[in-house]
């Protein structure tokens, strides 16, 4: 009936500005929620148990940061205030505040200091890192928007890649810094991606995974999935429930998993003490729940308002049109699952003393492929170019990193994915997945693991 009702929607959606398909809207809306309400997924708000979760901090976390210089790149946005708190809980030497946007009344106090100035400025960051001989960097400046990012290209490429290169270099030409935390995203987990916003946050990985074997300073990464409280999508909802004539989703069966901000600062701070040698660990919060689908939030928010309003579906827009691949996750270990770490690096994965923070790192890299790729995608201009300096170098380093990671990995992650059952019941073809599935099985041409999956290639292209 859930089913039924889906198509239904599907087919008025575009006709919502229609008074009777309107008015039909509302009743399969009210239907919709009746259903969900049945399974018990309308009585509370999905997200609750997010928002309650508490992150834990290494118990030395007060000796390292006595009197020590924070860095914080993006500091007015919603994790850079939320760091800047948790930060003022220790006896830190003074706060930098290094961005564009002034500093929110709730992060003035005597021991934080704002800069105004852009990472893509290299030269105003220096001057910033020279005067203020930070200790520890935070950086959490970007464009985090995909949607926006797939129609500011260079933009984006600019702000993200170009910006914590220069953070990076920033680090190493300041002899006071002793380490850099960048915020990256669950979406770096993906072996490779053509969406613009994932793509940034992947090459910035390997950015940091470079320099921590070749500069001085130590670096380390935090994954973060939708924070509830700065998520685009969570805020979106809200907003349309609380003043919009209706809702809009994507899609149904489109499922997300979140934290809150809390967690995302504390993440930040506990890459001070897990951070390692010789690469960049990326940390990421091991317990994040069950996903939960954004029409599910769409009807809970509808149904909190009291409104007699519909939910429309909109299609995916280009930022968010990659297919999830079931081969991404380790199905090995199924209580385990994590949507932020893929296969490849299960294998580096820990945990914090806690056991609440999963740290792991990025597979092998090549750095000379890293490091030829960089000035290409720095010295581009415009859209396009700046797309096909990131593209290309995205391709090389992975097409290189599948000659070096465990072909066991990549048979298990093949079979995994796309089995036939599988693509069936997520009503996906092969070529959904992009360029990665190719890239995998000519990485195990001509070894004795190609037999493996040799069947899998007779499927439906």
């Amino acid at each position: 009936m859930i089913e039924d009702l889906y198509k239904r929607i599907w087919k008025l959606s575009g006709e919502v500005r229609q008074r009777d398909a309107y008015c039909t809207l509302a009743a399969l809306t009210r239907e919709l929620i009746s259903l969900y309400d049945q399974q018990g997924r309308l009585s509370e708000d999905p997200f609750q148990p997010t928002r309650l979760r508490a992150l834990s901090l290494p118990a030395n976390m007060s000796e390292v940061l006595e009197g020590q210089v924070c860095l914080v790149t993006g500091g007015s946005g919603c994790v850079g205030t939320a760091l800047i708190h948790e930060l003022l809980q220790f006896n830190v030497k003074k706060i930098i505040v290094f961005d564009t946007a002034p500093l929110p009344a709730s992060s003035r106090h005597p021991k934080v200091i704002f800069e105004q100035g852009d990472v893509r400025n290299k030269q105003r960051l220096l001057k910033v890192f020279a005067s203020q001989q930070p200790d520890y960097v935070f950086h959490a400046a970007a464009q985090r928007d995909p949607g926006y990012a797939e129609s500011h290209i260079f933009e984006t490429i600019s702000s993200n890649v170009t910006g914590t290169l220069n953070v990076v270099r920033a680090c190493e030409a300041t002899p006071s810094v002793k380490h850099c935390a960048f915020s990256s995203t669950g979406k770096s987990s993906r072996y490779f991606t053509e969406e613009v916003y994932a793509g940034t946050k992947k090459m910035c990985e390997y950015i940091l995974d470079m320099y921590s074997r070749q500069g001085r300073v130590r670096y380390c990464m935090v994954r973060f999935t939708h924070i509830l409280d700065n998520s685009l999508m969570n805020q979106q909802l809200m907003r349309e429930a609380e003043s919009n004539d209706y809702i809009a989703v994507h899609c149904p069966g489109k499922f997300v998993t979140a934290q809150n901000v809390s967690e995302g600062a504390r993440l930040m701070m506990n890459t001070l003490v897990y951070a390692d040698n010789n690469h960049s660990n990326f940390l990421l919060v091991r317990n994040l729940e069950w996903p939960v689908e954004s029409l599910e939030m769409a009807l809970y928010y509808i149904k909190r308002s009291g409104r007699n309003m519909p939910v429309i579906f909109l299609g995916n827009p280009v930022g968010y049109t990659e297919k999830f691949f079931r081969g991404q996750m380790d199905w090995s270990n199924p209580h385990e699952l994590n949507l932020l770490i893929n296969v490849y690096e299960q294998r580096y994965r820990k945990y914090n003393q806690a056991n609440d923070i999963i740290i792991s790192h990025i597979a092998p890299v090549n750095d000379e492929i890293i490091a030829k790729s960089l000035d290409p995608i720095v010295n581009a201009t415009g859209d396009q170019e700046s797309l096909i300096a990131m593209k290309t170098a995205l391709r090389a380093i992975v097409e290189d990193t599948l000659q070096r990671v465990d072909k066991e990995d990549t048979v298990n992650i093949l079979n995994w994915g796309l089995q036939q059952k599988y693509l069936n019941a997520e009503k996906a073809k092969v070529s959904d997945y992009g360029p990665i599935i190719p890239m995998m099985f000519k990485s195990l041409e001509h070894s004795e693991y190609y037999k493996h999956v040799e069947c899998l290639l007779l499927q439906k292209v």
